[in-house]
Order: C-alpha cells, then structure tokens, then sequence
C-alpha cells in the first residue's frame, strides 16, 4: 500500500497562516502529487546542509535531545525543543488540536525567520517529526528493541476507507513517502544512545 498511487495519505484541507492546521496543510507528510513533491524537495534541502556524521559527533557531545541537536545543526535556538514538543502531540491529522500548540507553531514560525511559508512550515515539519521517533528509536536501541519507532502510518484506500499499515518491516517508510531523514534519525540516536552509555 505504500508504493501503490491508489493509496493516499490521509488529505487535510487548507488553512490560513498562523498554527497546527496550517503547519499540516503545508508540509510533505500530508500532501500527495506535486505538493507533495515541492515540499519535500524542501525538506531534503534542508537535511542535505547537515552531515549525518557531524549530527552524530554533534549529539554525543551535547547528550541533550533529538530536537535540540537538529535545531541547532539548522542554525535554529536549541531551546525551542519544548515548542516543538507541543505541537507533535497534535500535529497528526487524527489527533486535536490544542490552543497551545497553536501558539507554539506561532513561536517556532518566528524562530525561523517570522515568515509562514513552505520553507517554514517543513523546516517545523523536520523538527517535529524528529521528536518522538527519535526518542523512539534511542530507547529501543538502549533496550536491545528492533521495533520501529513510528509503528505504523496511514493511507485512504481508493474506497475513501482508512487503513493503518503497519511499519514494522519497513521501520522509515518506503515508496514517495519515505522518510527523507533517514541517515540522520540515525545518526541522532546512535550519537544520544552514545552519551546515555558513556
């Protein structure tokens, strides 16, 4: 399902500059055909100015958290890590989305440079999703787990059905949806599991 085009993310509408339903609506994980193409092009430009190795050094030596390390490999504040927290407790389109986390996508939209655009919002969109799976992935590490740290996705079948597919042997995705960052999620856990075990 992955693979085939007849299966689609899950579509979220368009929205207005300013939270979580424009963050959604403008990055590569929620939108398919050229969108989504554009976006991620975005994205993989931006992992493409950090060195996986350098991520590693970087995050053995700091010890500190997936979210900080990248930030700060981006030129971004480290400090915008509890922001980032907050808005990927709703930044999947089945989960709510809480004022709060509106007004950290506001805060990390001007941290960024102050300008809501596509760059932006995948910029947000790198950090998010190197949160909790990153977290995922150094604890299955330390604990000796080969579990994926994103169990599984979401596609609309041609019916308009819901599916959920299971990521347990593809642990990154694979097809257009793949996960561009890849080498550096591993990059970042092996460098975090590093300074855990040092």
């Amino acid at each position: 399902m992955l693979t085939d085009p007849e299966f689609v993310v899950p579509p979220v509408p368009d929205s207005p500059p300013g939270g979580v339903a424009w963050l959604r609506s403008s990055v590569a994980r929620f939108s398919s055909g050229a969108d989504h193409r554009r976006r991620r092009g975005l994205a993989v430009a931006e992992l493409a100015s950090v060195d996986p190795n350098s991520l590693r050094l970087r995050a053995a030596e700091r010890g500190n958290g997936p979210v900080e390390v990248l930030a700060e490999a981006l030129g971004l504040p480290a400090d915008l890590a509890d922001d980032v927290a907050v808005v990927a407790k709703s930044y999947q389109p089945h989960t709510a989305i809480t004022e709060e986390a509106d007004r950290a996508v506001t805060r990390l939209v001007e941290a960024c440079g102050g300008v809501a655009d596509e760059a932006t919002a995948n910029r947000i969109g790198l950090l998010v999703q190197a949160c909790d799976a990153t977290k995922a992935l150094v604890a299955n590490t330390v604990a000796g787990r080969t579990d994926p740290p994103v169990p599984l996705t979401r596609r609309v079948a041609p019916d308009g059905t819901l599916v959920e597919v299971s990521l347990a042997e593809v642990p990154f995705g694979i097809g257009p949806h793949a996960c561009p960052g890849r080498e550096h999620a591993l990059a970042l856990a092996a460098g975090l599991v590093e300074a855990r075990t040092r």
